[in-house]
């Protein structure tokens, strides 16, 4: 169901907003040179081609049909609404970074100091 809606989704925006709808025109093509074929019949697909793309635009009896080949006109509108709805209260939060930072010592050593014991040691002998 994802990729048919990703398929749907992507063709919908190539044939709105890109000239990829051209390409739908190429039926246009293939019945307006069978049309020329029918007419003469030493036009070739390079002459109806540059006939109809390379040479000047020539206002005769087909030119609607001129025009309605794939890429003889633009057909996009060079206006773009985009809708951003902002949000209503913008929040910002940024962690305060330390330039000093104290250092903890996992294993410090104490040494326990007693003075009244080691005192009796330096005392002269009682009689």
């Amino acid at each position: 169901m994802k990729k048919l809606l990703t398929y749907f989704l992507l063709s919908l925006y190539l044939l709105s907003f890109t000239e990829a709808r051209q390409v739908l025109k190429l039926p246009n093509l293939i019945e307006h040179y069978i049309s020329h074929k029918l007419r003469d019949k030493n036009t070739t697909l390079y002459s109806f081609i540059k006939m109809h793309y390379l040479d000047a635009p020539v206002k005769d009896s087909d030119y609607n049909q001129d025009m309605s080949l794939p890429f003889k006109t633009h057909d996009l509108s060079p206006i773009s609404i985009n809708l951003v709805v902002p949000p209503k209260k913008i929040e910002f939060s940024f962690e305060q970074k330390k330039l000093f930072v104290e250092k903890k010592q996992n294993f410090a050593y104490s040494e326990t100091f007693y003075p009244s014991v080691f005192q009796k040691i330096w005392q002269p002998p009682k009689i």
